[in-house]
């Protein structure tokens, strides 16, 4: 017989043909089908496998640090911790240096960098042909308002998991920063491969500050769990009740003595 598909020669009763692959009965395309719908349940299975096993070393590891730290003062570490983050944006994030001209180079903090604050000796921008206006930086706003509202709550005691969460999400906008430094700023095309970016101390600790808060509230939190669980008092067996009350047997009347006569 003939390959009704490409015309090749083929064994009489073949159901596929081995040259082009096309399916020569109606059976052929069905049972592709079945083994795909048999393999698919296969794979999702061994899918939900690999996120139960990553999710279990997630919860050990962390049953693991929460047992290592069970009597450290997390809530006094996390108040330490975002108290210097904050303090790490009056340090210098960047500087920012030709390598043509070392005589162009200039630190920028992170609180001047949020407000956009102008230096009249500043070297770089009094060198720079960019007309545009300086404009503050939307990603140390975040991340700036990030580390004041886990601050309040830390010291309130509101809601320390969404404390963590919020330091968390403020280091990784740190992070956005960093990345996006030369795209957010547009350096003059001509010069931005003479421009050198470099990151300096203060993004370095505030970035490590706010990952610590984000540690220290979320096993404070962990640790307080079995505690709050504990405090729960513990059910007592119920008193049986008290014994019926016997009636008190009759006293013997001693037998009344007659008198002879």
């Amino acid at each position: 017989m003939f390959c009704k598909h490409c015309g090749t020669q083929i064994p009489d009763g073949s159901e596929t043909c081995p040259s082009c692959g096309g399916a020569l009965t109606k059976n052929a395309a069905p049972k592709a089908e079945a083994t795909a719908q048999a393999a698919a349940p296969q794979q999702t299975a061994n899918a939900a496998n690999a996120g139960a096993s990553v999710k279990e070393l997630a919860d050990s590891v962390t049953d693991l640090a929460a047992q290592k730290t069970a009597g450290l003062p997390l809530a006094l570490i996390a108040k330490v911790c975002v108290l210097v983050a904050l303090l790490a944006f009056f340090l210098p994030f960047v500087s920012v240096s030709c390598t043509q001209d070392k005589s162009i180079k200039e630190n920028y903090s992170g609180v001047r960098l949020m407000f956009s604050i102008e230096k009249k000796d500043d070297s770089v921008m009094s060198n720079s042909e960019s007309k545009s206006d300086p404009k503050p930086n939307i990603f140390l706003i975040a991340a700036f308002g990030g580390g004041i509202a886990a601050a309040v709550m830390i010291f309130t005691k509101k809601n320390l998991k969404l404390a963590s969460i919020v330091s968390g999400i403020s280091a990784l906008v740190l992070l956005l920063f960093r990345v996006s430094f030369r795209s957010y700023y547009d350096f003059p095309k001509e010069y931005a491969k003479y421009i050198k970016v470099k990151s300096k101390f203060g993004l370095l600790l505030c970035l490590l500050m706010l990952l610590a808060t984000a540690a220290a509230c979320y096993l404070e939190t962990k640790n307080a769990q079995p505690a709050v669980s504990g405090a729960e008092p513990p059910v007592l067996p119920p008193t049986p009740p008290p014994p019926a009350e016997q009636p008190a047997p009759p006293t013997e009347q001693p037998p009344s003595q007659s008198s002879n006569i």
